[in-house]
């Protein structure tokens, strides 16, 4: 018996890869902090070739569309406070390319980059990497596999009274 866990053993990362494949752990979105807070910083890089693939070998800008979800959004897709109208090109939504297929996008104490009130709680973080001049559903954008939204959650640091 022990012959044949001793062979098995060399095996086992090959399991593991396959695992990861199939289950999805390749991470295509990285943030630092690891822990995001609402009223720290945050930076957030894409790796296009994976997720829905929506930006791969693109060459353009890249922009971000960011939001946030709330105690106040009555359902998880209910973004609040929208920082950028999709499509814009503003200097401010553009990310900045840090690799071939990879952007990154930082923003400083995210309570006052959005505007938030003490009042509110900030659970989630949401973002898509888009490319610029974008109409409607014609723009290139970075999503989850299932097309879905970015979400990151935020662990919320101030006294909420309501």
């Amino acid at each position: 018996m022990n012959g044949v866990n001793m062979h098995l053993r060399p095996y086992h990362w090959i399991f593991a890869t396959l695992v990861c494949i199939v289950t999805g752990c390749a991470k295509f979105i990285e943030h630092s902090p690891a822990e995001v807070t609402d009223t720290g910083n945050l930076t957030v890089i894409c790796d296009a070739t994976l997720g829905n693939r929506g930006l791969l070998d693109f060459e353009g800008d890249v922009f971000v569309h960011v939001g946030l979800i709330t105690n106040r959004s009555r359902h998880r897709n209910e973004w609040r406070y929208v920082k950028f109208n999709w499509g814009s090109r503003e200097p401010t939504a553009k990310a900045e390319k840090v690799a071939a297929n990879r952007w990154s996008y930082t923003i400083t104490n995210l309570r006052n980059f959005f505007g938030v009130p003490d009042d509110e709680q900030i659970q989630e973080f949401v973002i898509l990497f888009r490319s610029g001049a974008c109409i409607d559903i014609y723009c290139k954008s970075l999503r989850n596999e299932d097309n879905s939204d970015i979400h990151i959650p935020v662990v919320d640091q101030t006294d909420n009274i309501e």
